[in-house]
């Protein structure tokens, strides 16, 4: 058979179509890989793929926003899934997802894969939990390691309870590895915080700061955290905002409070965030690309960022009224 994987917006490679290729090319088919590139904001383009030629056709879908950005023509026996997808419980068959991933397909030099999938908590924003349950154990390092250097995916790793364990295992190998869908604070004790402080860690450890509710118990957790990661800008916080239930002023505080902190932060926008009226719409993207880019953030105030982002006066003066008539709320 002729087989078209179809990537439509991943970032580094797509688990599921990493090993829909093992399972295929383990049967002698022929497997050839379509990233589209689309990212996870809007986007005027629209991507035509056509599968002909093709017997059967898989595609991955993971921000919702691009669902009506594709389409695939000229085969009859296509599967969409991905958890932005219109199909986002479609699951490969266990004994695919038990394969290994085909890295030849990727652009990388890394291992990227889940030791855990699901959760504990059930965030009202969360995909997570709908689509794949309460956490549990997904694989193990041996399986998932085939580099020197590895990408976690697990959504709460420290809700897992043999994760000093896994911490462990990874310090004494001195594998450069990184947690990058966040650290769970909540779940931070002296043991495990040290655990981390003694990983070969790649980049900055994340972890979430997605209501301004969470200040009280997050400044407690952080004293731990930096006792044993007292590095500065060695932590990133997740800020999600969401036009419809959060305010601006409480995005704005999280991130002052990143800054007092010398954290780093990370707004993560709600798909809600590009249909606000235009004023508030501008003003989100010019606040997360300062904010989502630390040589900015750490030397910039946002009103000088917006000086080097743009020579459009009247954006510069719209961004920075939102801004100032938000923060004084």
């Amino acid at each position: 058979m002729n087989i078209l994987l179809v990537g439509v917006d991943y970032k580094y490679l797509n688990v599921a179509l990493g090993k829909l290729s093992t399972y295929h090319k383990d049967k002698g088919d022929t497997v050839t890989l379509k990233h589209l590139k689309l990212k996870g904001f809007p986007s005027k383009k629209f991507i035509t793929v056509d599968a002909s030629g093709y017997d059967r056709v898989y595609a991955s879908n993971i921000f919702e926003i691009n669902q009506d950005k594709f389409e695939i023509i000229n085969c009859n026996d296509i599967s969409i899934g991905g958890i932005g997808s219109i199909n986002p419980d479609l699951k490969l068959d266990p004994k695919i997802d038990s394969l290994d991933i085909d890295y030849s397909l990727f652009d990388i030099d890394f291992s990227y894969d889940f030791i855990t999938r699901g959760c504990i908590r059930n965030c009202w924003f969360c995909k997570v939990p709908r689509h794949e349950g309460y956490l549990k154990k997904y694989n193990n390092l041996d399986k998932i390691i085939k580099h020197k250097k590895v990408r976690f995916l697990d959504n709460n790793i420290l809700a897992y309870n043999k994760h000093k364990e896994i911490f462990r295992e990874l310090i004494d190998r001195k594998l450069k590895c990184e947690f990058n869908q966040g650290l769970d604070f909540r779940l931070i004790d002296e043991e495990n915080a040290e655990l981390l402080s003694q990983l070969n860690y790649w980049g900055e450890y994340i972890f979430a700061f997605d209501d301004w509710g969470y200040k009280e118990a997050l400044e407690k957790k952080l004293k731990i955290i930096k006792r044993h990661i007292s590095k500065d800008w060695k932590l990133k916080f997740y800020i999600y905002h969401n036009v419809e239930f959060m305010t601006i002023n409480e995005t704005i505080k999280r991130v002052k409070w990143c800054r007092d902190n010398k954290c780093l932060p990370y707004i993560m926008r709600d798909k809600n965030c590009w249909d606000a009226e235009i004023n508030i719409k501008n003003f989100i993207i010019d606040y997360s690309a300062y904010c989502n880019q630390p040589a900015f953030f750490k030397k910039l105030t946002f009103e000088q960022f917006l000086e080097k982002r743009t020579n459009n006066k009247n954006r510069i003066k719209e961004s920075t009224k939102v801004y100032l008539t938000n923060k004084i709320i």
